[in-house]
């Protein structure tokens, strides 16, 4: 998702702990090479705390599903490292009463970074600029990087079938110095669909 993965696209570029340099943007139909490659590259402890299952590769129609997004109802942030697919951050709204729900996935050599924490800034600013209230969410209990993200946000947590499932609020959750960048972005992959 950078300018060498699709030339032509806008990226925001974010310098993350370690010093490497994330590109961010929506995530458009031609990126289904990038998310096949992305997961190829977890591991099967990652691909578990992800999708709940070992799964090793994505149909035709899952990668349809994951990148024909209109960014409004279903939207999903992309990040390369070195042009190496990094993470994807993606909620969908499923209708006008119910909360988005919102997923987070690091490939591993790219955890541990901060990469997962600006994939939820960049939800989160989306939710905001598409009137999305509330965040939900379920993880694996042993999920740690995803509920390290949650730490200091209010969330409303249930165990529920062995999953940790939960909701934030989107007006709980302070606005970064990047959320004009996101949403700006974001209305510029919006127009293009």
């Amino acid at each position: 998702m950078s300018e060498t993965a699709t030339p032509g696209l806008p990226t925001i570029s974010i310098t993350l702990r370690d010093g490497s340099i994330a590109e961010l943007r929506p995530i458009r139909p031609d990126d289904r090479v990038l998310l096949a490659e992305g997961l190829s590259q977890m591991s099967i402890e990652s691909r578990f705390a992800r999708f709940g299952t070992g799964v090793d590769h994505l149909t035709g129609a899952e990668l349809d599903y994951l990148t024909n997004v209109d960014q409004v109802g279903h939207v999903a942030w992309g990040a390369v490292i070195d042009d190496v697919p990094a993470g994807v951050g993606r909620y969908i709204r499923l209708s006008e009463d119910v909360c988005a729900d919102i997923a987070l996935t690091v490939v591993d050599q790219f955890q541990r970074r901060g990469l997962g924490r600006v994939l939820f800034e960049a939800l989160v600013a989306s939710a905001r600029a598409n009137g999305v209230d509330e965040l939900c969410f379920a993880v694996q209990p042993f999920n740690e990087p995803v509920r390290r993200i949650l730490d200091g946000f209010e969330a409303n947590l249930d165990e529920i079938g062995g999953l940790v499932q939960g909701r934030i609020e989107v007006e709980s959750v302070p606005p970064t110095d990047r959320d004009d960048q996101f949403a700006e972005l974001l209305a510029r992959f919006q127009s293009r669909s």
